[in-house]
């Protein structure tokens, strides 16, 4: 059966029946009932997987099934290539059964080593395998972007009023990881947004983008395009259009001209629906997609670190909900680490992998909450049992803190 199955896949097809059958013998069977968890986002992931039969819900899926639905369901479909990319070392989605399933499991380390003894059908394989990597849109591998929060704290007018805002506050977000903080307000969190982005300093610890020091005490500010921010209020030029907005930061660092930063401008708009409006200027247009312009314009600067402090705020729900979706997309597209602030609870778990709660001041890390809910996302999961359950989670830690911060004389305003 399973040399048969092999055969059927176009990753394997033509390959000698002694390479093959070298590749069956790696090859294990696996069953899973309705609603088990084949891997988890995060997890090391060490094979991949080709379908026998059942229906896997994945969001990247080689098209001979309904690619549109993000569901592998058709045998011989393959999933889970993470596990022969070299570079890729943890997973990025986490994949649960529809049905009754069984799938073949193929030890990823062990594949590499029969393809490297048999070069000429490992060559075969693995452009096969480049070539359907390329297909499958939004299949992205974070490049850099590892923060690490040490420690910090940060006090105002040390010499004054003295008022501690962060206190030996402490977070860990992986390369590619959209982390959502969350708190009561006057917490820290846009404390901690501003020394990430190097607006501003500790008065203690230290902050690291992948393993350079950014902040610490007495350091000198460096704001760097490796560390773009959107801010609530808005920061578009208003004289120029909707194109020269998003061009502006690729030309002026002189990392592309002005040709090829225009095009690349009207690719990233167009994915946001924003085709047409290139010659508009910013009064010209809704608050909606304003906002959009303004991601758009960051991450054409190629960012290690996307840093929005509420971005969405004051926008109606309707539009708040599209502009959430908008940026799940382009974050499925990019990969970039997000540190996100929000008051919006719901928000938080609808776009994070990881939710921080912050404590009332001083900030400190109250709990972690990891959103463990399959990407692509849309409003559906809304009203899954998980997203209700991490929902009432993250309410019930924030509502205590609003209480602290009530009975401390503050106002909570979330």
């Amino acid at each position: 059966m399973i040399l048969g199955l092999l055969r059927e896949t176009d990753l394997f097809k033509d390959l000698a029946d002694a390479v093959l059958a070298q590749i069956a013998g790696l090859c294990r069977e696996e069953r899973y009932a309705k609603g088990a968890t084949i891997y988890r986002i995060g997890e090391r992931p060490r094979a991949f997987y080709i379908l026998v039969e059942g229906a896997v819900d994945h969001p990247r899926v080689i098209p001979s099934g309904d690619p549109a639905a993000g569901v592998v369901r058709t045998r011989g479909d393959m999933f889970g290539f993470a596990a022969v990319v070299a570079d890729q070392d943890r997973r990025i989605f986490t994949t649960t059964c529809l049905a009754d399933s069984r799938v073949l499991a193929v030890e990823g380390t062990a594949l590499l080593d029969v393809l490297r003894r048999n070069p000429e059908a490992g060559f075969a394989v693995m452009q096969r395998l480049a070539g359907t990597m390329a297909r499958l849109e939004g299949f992205v591998v974070p490049k850099g972007g590892r923060l690490s929060i040490r420690n910090a704290g940060k006090i105002y007018d040390p010499e004054g009023v003295h008022v501690v805002a962060v206190e030996d506050c402490s977070i860990e977000i992986a390369a590619g990881d959209f982390c959502v903080v969350v708190g009561p307000s006057g917490c820290g969190k846009t404390t901690l947004l501003n020394t990430i982005a190097g607006f501003d300093n500790l008065s203690d610890g230290e902050i690291f983008l992948d393993g350079e020091r950014i902040a610490t005490p007495g350091s000198v500010l460096k704001p760097g395009a490796d560390r773009i921010v959107v801010f609530q209020q808005g920061a578009l030029f208003p004289w120029k259009t909707v194109l020269e907005n998003v061009a502006y930061g690729p030309v002026i660092q002189g990392k592309m001209g002005r040709r090829e930063a225009h095009e690349e401008a009207r690719r990233l708009l167009e994915k946001v629906g924003l085709k047409g409006i290139e010659r508009q200027y910013p009064g010209e247009i809704s608050s909606g997609m304003r906002r959009r312009v303004e991601i758009v314009r960051a991450l054409i600067n190629d960012p290690k670190v996307l840093l929005l402090d509420e971005p969405f705020r004051a926008l109606d729900a309707l539009t708040k909900s599209v502009m959430q979706e908008y940026l799940l997309e382009l974050y499925d597209m990019t990969k970039k680490t997000v540190f996100f602030i929000t008051h919006d609870l719901e928000e938080a778990i609808f776009l994070a992998d990881t939710v921080v709660v912050m404590t009332t001041r001083p900030g400190r890390v109250k709990t972690t909450v990891r959103v463990d809910i399959p990407r692509p996302r849309n409003y559906r999961v809304l009203s899954s049992e998980e997203f209700l359950t991490l929902k009432q989670e993250v309410i019930d830690a924030v509502h205590e803190e609003a209480v602290k911060a009530f009975e401390a004389g503050e106002r909570e305003l979330a």
